[in-house]
């Protein structure tokens, strides 16, 4: 927006201004607008632009300037005479002969004293009041000889109306230089009134409280909030003493010593407020004191919505199908079934033994679904006693019980609302709970606990369970008609034992994304050789046992990559502990093995290796087609028990020894390279084991 000048002169002056190129830095950025008027009639125009907002800042000569300044808002410049302006004027005039006069309006023109100090008596100055007053001065001048007056325009004309000659004492530069100063002017006081005016809108917006007072205690401001909270309006307590206002106050006190006052909780009047009070200073002296304020249940409102909306955030679904690792058929219809029930919205009860991956499915669901951009909100009904669970799943109202938190509290279904709630391990709830849930998945609202209002909740429920649902409803256990609300669509997903396939390619992801896991692991060696003895164990903990068995791996041999021989031992060690920590507890000393028998190792091998590599040195695996078959008859044969672990460890040794001194053909250094390990190794082996040469 263009800073608007209005410039007042008379004349000469106003045609300097008319004609004037302005500097180009101002170009676009100024607008010039000139009147030829002086004094009355200066003020009376100056006045109208005024009052219609039409100008930012007025430019005129020090005797307009003078005059109009005093009734006037706006800023005027007066436009400054310069030493070097004088001179030049003084040195044209005096080429005239005899005396020069210097006219000016009410005072001396600056720097004219030490000028007459040079020129003195060639050179007089000449003050006026008025025209008239101007008129007989001029006039008594000539008639002492005075040949030229320099001035402003008006002495100009009067000096050559009485036969003198007038000399203008601005230069074209001087107009530039005030016209520059003019628009410095106006920007500055825009920016002011612009930071007013921000101010303002910030103080009188606020939602909070705010009232500053002056070094005397006295109320300067009372915006509206304060005037909302307190119920007291400001035109009633501005200019009053705080402490007359509010009987209470610390402003005194804060004035008094300097130190500013946080969070302090206080009464005024029916209403409770916590209020900071902090000093205004100039320099090292107090001058006054603001002090803002809350309501305290709005605080309370506040950082209830702050919780809700920081605890909405966390329920966000973090897998997709592409998370889920497998490679057997069976998975893939599981999730093929899974894809198709995500884009309807009915019920799913997903089904499977514990470790499954039951919550990852839930959570690909969900993200599948249109619902995706809504929260996901999982609990484990199991977790909690029944009135807990009531009060996390339902909410309940403020004083419905000892330590009910004030304000109540919103529950999961609340929370879930346009989304999805996942209830892990759904048949673990009580009667009670379970007449409550069939009503919210009937009628699509909630009560919350101690509450009378029904609020009406948009939610999508998938639940799960490890148990057989349907002999808990024919036990009497579980509602017939809630289990057919749950049970709308049906996921059941396979346990890890019967789909042996996918241990290989779940191995490997373990491996690969586990900090600290020795990537030499990864080779081919290695890791078939980890899979075969995997690939013996059932798996009563499915994928979750599996990966713990993993991570126990990684922490065992950090920093060390055993033989392939000496990695299926370890191996075997973990599933042996695993399955006696099941069995006996995590303090168990363990006395048989779950491990499948040699012949099973052996049906393994002959299914062939499902690991290798491709030409880029990357894990591949060998598809479903070939592996399946034989993987599953080993699962099906069942397992041996009752056989002392380390009778077994020492029989898979002594028969991988003696097969390699076989082969080798006695050698022991080319039985060493076949095993893996090193001759020295070897040697403490066949001691250990009393292997002779054969």
């Amino acid at each position: 927006m263009q800073i608007r000048i209005a410039v007042m002169g008379y004349k000469t002056m106003a045609d300097l201004f008319k004609n004037m190129t302005l500097p180009p830095d101002l170009v676009g950025k100024v607008s010039l607008q000139v009147y030829d008027a002086l004094f009355e009639k200066a003020l009376e125009i100056a006045t109208r632009l005024e009052q219609e907002e039409a100008v930012d800042v007025f430019v005129s000569g020090s005797g307009n300037a003078s005059f109009i300044k005093p009734h006037l808002q706006t800023p005027v410049v007066s436009i400054n005479v310069s030493a070097f302006d004088l001179m030049s004027a003084i040195k044209k005039a005096s080429s005239c002969g005899g005396t020069v006069a210097v006219v000016s309006f009410r005072e001396p023109i600056e720097g004219l004293a030490e000028v007459l100090d040079v020129l003195k008596p060639q050179v007089v100055p000449v003050i006026y009041d008025t025209y008239q007053d101007l008129w007989d001065k001029i006039a008594a001048l000539k008639n002492q000889g005075c040949r030229a007056v320099v001035g402003a325009s008006l002495a100009c004309e009067i000096a050559q109306y009485h036969g003198l000659e007038g000399v203008l004492v601005y230069s074209n530069e001087t107009l530039r230089l005030a016209i520059r100063h003019a628009y410095e002017v106006a920007q500055s006081r825009r920016r002011e009134s612009e930071r007013t005016e921000r101010f303002r809108t910030i103080i009188n917006f606020a939602y909070g409280g705010i009232m500053a007072t002056d070094s005397e205690g006295k109320i300067t401001l009372f915006n509206p909030a304060a005037e909302r909270i307190l119920g007291i309006p400001a035109k009633k307590v501005l200019g009053k003493k705080a402490t007359d206002v509010i009987e209470n106050s610390k402003i005194d006190e804060v004035l008094r010593t300097g130190q500013a006052q946080l969070n302090q909780v206080q009464d005024v009047g029916d209403v409770k407020i916590v209020t900071n009070r902090v000093p205004i200073t100039d320099g090292q002296e107090v001058v006054g004191v603001v002090a803002t304020f809350l309501d305290v249940g709005y605080i309370q409102t506040a950082t209830e919505e702050i919780r809700r909306s920081q605890y909405k955030k966390g329920f966000k679904a973090k897998a997709t199908f592409k998370d889920i690792i497998y490679r057997s058929p069976k998975m893939a219809s599981a999730i093929e079934r899974a894809t198709r029930f995500a884009h309807s919205d009915l019920s799913v009860l997903i089904t499977g033994e514990s470790g499954v991956g039951k919550e990852l499915f839930a959570q690909s669901i969900h993200n599948e679904s249109p619902r995706r951009s809504g929260p996901f909100v999982a609990i484990n009904c199991a977790a909690l006693s029944e009135s807990l669970l009531e009060s996390e799943l339902f909410g309940y109202e403020e004083g419905s019980f000892t330590g009910a938190r004030r304000g109540g509290k919103e529950g999961l279904f609340e929370l879930a609302h346009r989304g999805t709630i996942f209830l892990d391990e759904i048949g673990e709830i009580s009667p009670g709970l379970q007449a409550r849930l069939l009503r919210v998945l009937q009628e699509k609202e909630i009560l919350r606990v101690g509450g009378t209002r029904v609020i009406p909740v948009d939610v999508r429920v998938i639940s799960s369970t490890n148990k057989n649902l349907w002999q808990m409803v024919q036990e009497g256990r579980f509602r017939d008609d809630l289990y057919y609300r749950l049970n709308v669509l049906t996921l059941s997903i396979p346990p890890l034992r019967e789909r042996p396939e996918d241990i290989p390619v779940l191995v490997t992801s373990f491996l690969a994304k586990r900090p600290g896991a020795n990537p030499r692991l990864l080779e081919e060696p290695r890791l078939n050789a980890i899979c075969r003895v995997l690939c013996k164990y059932d798996w009563p903990g499915n994928v979750r046992e599996l990966e713990n068995i993993i991570d126990r791996l990684i922490v065992v041999l950090t920093g060390q990559a055993p033989s392939p021989v000496e990695l299926e031992v370890f191996v075997e060690d973990l599933l042996a502990t695993s399955w006696a920590e099941r069995r006996w507890g995590p303090q168990a000393s363990y006395t048989s093995s779950p491990m499948r028998g040699a012949e099973e190792l052996e049906a393994y091998g002959k299914a062939g290796n499902m690991i290798s590599r491709n030409s880029g040195n990357e894990i591949a695996l060998s598809g479903p087609a070939e592996t399946s078959a034989s993987s599953r008859k080993i699962f099906e044969e069942g397992h041996r028990t009752n056989e002392h672990l380390t009778n077994e460890i020492k029989r898979f040794k002594f028969e991988k020894l003696v097969e390699a001194l076989r082969k080798a053909g006695g050698n022991k250094s080319e039985a060493a390279r076949l095993l893996g390990i090193s001759r020295t190794t070897l040697w403490r082996q066949l001691r250990e084991l009393k292997i002779q040469k054969p």
